[in-house]
């Protein structure tokens, strides 16, 4: 199968705080870390099921540094969940599409 994304992919468990809306129609709030991080979207694993469509909202942090040893920029950003993927484990992979994006 060819490769369809347009921007190369950083693989590294960046912390990430998600919210938005479960499948269940519930507002939520989630830590976790990304499995990737592109210029486009991001990759990760949530304990809950999302909708495909759904707009998210995410802050991520760039460093995988202890908290607080290091000055650490951070992307904020807004997006809709592209693709849900049930895992063996339970948890679900979600794919995240940017709308809007900003490094701070």
């Amino acid at each position: 199968m060819r490769e369809q994304r347009s921007s190369a992919r950083i693989d590294a468990p960046y912390p990430v705080r998600l919210r938005g809306v479960d499948s269940d129609g519930r507002a939520f709030k989630e830590q976790t870390l990304l499995e990737n991080l592109s210029a486009g979207g991001l990759y990760l694993r949530l304990s809950r099921k999302l909708v495909e469509g759904t707009d998210v909202r995410l802050a991520v942090r760039l460093s995988t540094a202890p908290a607080g040893t290091v000055p650490v920029l951070r992307l904020a950003a807004r997006g809709t969940v592209l693709r849900v993927e049930p895992q063996a484990d339970g948890t679900y992979g979600v794919a995240v599409e940017f709308k809007r994006r900003r490094v701070i």
